[in-house]
């Protein structure tokens, strides 16, 4: 597989300005191991994510040109990793062409669905491995899901007050909208510039979860009058 991306590589849509994929490896830090001394979930999702997008653009290709049925272990690839990634709980999230693989989050699907499609990619991506330990992507991610948000928060606190509370406070005095960890700022809170970093990461995560769930209660609140509609009409005829 490694010797058909080779030749293939100065093809592929994603190497940037590497020249072989040996350089692609050695820019990315991708060294992979046959047998690796240290394995857990996110080296076995990595190197999935490492190969599928390899396999994928390298379907259809010999050893330096087009062979008749030459695609078929690519494609037997590209499978064998999506049942591997569905056996672990894991789903494809694609943006531009690159695929990577996330844990499946019923209440991040959902809204991903139902949101504008630039946000639904970054919704799904917020559960991604790399993630993890990145307070400033993290924070990126709540910034836009607050931004979307704040046009309707008169709305969710009709809906549910205690949520659009809670919400927009922890949103205004966690050093995510505003900075509240730099003394001497406006913003400036002595206790949230105090926080570990494990903290402010526990608490960016329960953030998240509850625009999720606030997006939802916007979701339901259009489809429970609906519901209303549909509960008189049927009363009405019986």
């Amino acid at each position: 597989m490694k010797d058909i991306c080779a030749v293939n590589f100065v093809n592929l849509p994603f190497r940037g300005t590497c020249v072989s994929i040996d350089d692609f490896d050695d820019f990315y830090g991708y060294a992979f191991e046959k047998v690796p001394s240290a394995f857990n979930l996110d080296y076995l999702v990595s190197f999935c994510e490492y190969s599928y997008n390899l396999a994928i653009y390298n379907q259809g290709f010999g050893y330096g040109m087009p062979l008749i049925g030459a695609g078929q272990p690519m494609q037997f690839y590209v499978q064998q990793v999506i049942k591997v990634i569905d056996s672990i709980g894991y789903m494809a999230n694609s943006q531009d062409g690159i695929t990577d693989f996330v844990p499946k989050d019923q209440a991040a699907i959902s809204v991903a669905e139902i949101v504008d499609p630039t946000l639904s990619y970054r919704i799904i991506e917020y559960n991604h491995y790399s993630m993890k330990g990145d307070l400033e992507r993290k924070k990126a991610v709540l910034v836009a899901l607050a931004d979307k948000l704040e046009p309707k928060k008169a709305k969710l606190k009709q809906i549910n007050n205690s949520l659009e509370a809670d919400l927009f406070y922890l949103l205004n005095n966690v050093n995510i909208r505003h900075n509240n960890a730099d003394q001497g700022g406006k913003n400036y809170i002595q206790f949230v510039a105090n926080m570990k970093d494990s903290d402010v990461e526990q608490w960016y995560d329960d953030i998240y979860q509850m625009c999720l769930l606030a997006f939802l209660e916007l979701d339901h609140a259009d489809r429970k009058v609906r519901v209303k509609r549909l509960k008189e009409d049927i009363q009405k005829i019986g």
